[in-house]
């Protein structure tokens, strides 16, 4: 019985001298990168997952061809988030122009361990009248609706970062931040192509429970901004306190990732640190936002340097 304790002992040491020295080889391996060659590899892992890196401002954004466009959205997805450790304020806004029934939505809060915010547009293929809203599943807007829109991310007043430009699918994630949702505030601006959609969505916003003195529109253009502070939906007593305690998950989370990933303090260091050291716990990070399995996709290999 004391042989087998000793050989025990020598095989945990030996264990422990082996990640030793794998860390640290992996630590040099990863600061004797540029940042250019980061970014690069950074962005060829996360693309086929539907996200790009942002150097600039350190947050993962969505990419146009996301693979979860072709997924839609629905009121149901939102019920359900919690349940994938989002724990955000969502806003849905429905209103009908050009024979259709539009979503424009917007959410913010905490996803895992990433603090972030979106804003999506989607419709349906005909008016669906507002007893059917909830249960239809919306179909993201095409590259020939796409609208150009801005949003900027706050949380406890400091800019966290802002992404603008034509999209379907405008997105911030700061990944190892955690915050609660009522610390966040979303600055929106949307161009729309005419001024009848863009009245439309303002009708809407006015529906939804938005004071028209909130909304501020251009008069020499089709622009409309607002400001995304808190729900004006209801929550029940037994899902505010699940999400309590989702949101403990979270916040634990995020200190693991920060604790495990400390050598480094930039997003692309600690994610490669984990790419290389923790491949299972890499893919976890990425997961931002994800309702259904998917297979794996099929990208080129990369070749570890």
């Amino acid at each position: 019985m004391y042989y087998f304790f000793i050989i025990f002992l020598l095989f945990i040491l030996f264990f422990l001298i082996f990640f030793h020295f794998r860390k640290r080889k992996i630590i040099q391996k990863i600061c004797c990168m540029t940042v250019q060659e980061k970014c690069c590899l950074l962005n060829e892992l996360t693309e086929p997952l539907g996200y790009c890196y942002d150097v600039c401002q350190d947050i993962f954004t969505s990419t146009t061809d996301a693979w979860q466009k072709k997924f839609g959205y629905g009121a149901i997805y939102d019920k359900f988030a919690p349940l994938f450790n989002m724990v955000i304020d969502s806003q849905p806004i429905y209103f009908n122009y050009d024979g259709k029934t539009w979503l424009i939505e917007f959410w913010k809060g905490q996803y895992g361990i990433n603090t972030g915010c979106e804003l999506g547009v989607y419709h349906a293929d005909g008016i669906i009248p507002p007893s059917k809203r909830k249960t239809t599943i919306f179909s993201a807007a095409e590259k020939d609706e796409y609208l150009d829109m801005s949003v900027k991310l706050f949380r406890n007043g400091k800019e966290i970062a802002i992404k603008e430009g034509k999209h379907w699918w405008q997105t911030i994630f700061s990944m190892g931040v955690f915050s609660q949702p009522k610390e966040l505030l979303m600055k929106i601006h949307i161009c729309f192509p005419d001024t009848r959609m863009r009245n439309a969505f303002v009708e809407g916003l006015v529906s939804a429970g938005y004071d028209p003195d909130s909304i501020f529109l251009s008069l020499c253009s089709t622009d409309v901004s607002f400001h995304f502070v808190c729900s004006h939906q209801h929550c029940g007593i037994l899902r505010k306190a699940y999400c309590c305690l989702v949101q403990h998950i979270n916040k634990f989370y995020c200190w693991l990732y920060r604790f495990v990933t400390r050598p480094f303090t930039c997003t692309y260091d600690r994610l490669l640190y984990l790419y290389y050291y923790l491949p299972f716990a890499f893919r976890c990070m990425l997961r931002l936002r994800r309702y259904k399995r998917r297979p794996k996709p099929k990208c080129r290999k990369i070749r570890r340097r």
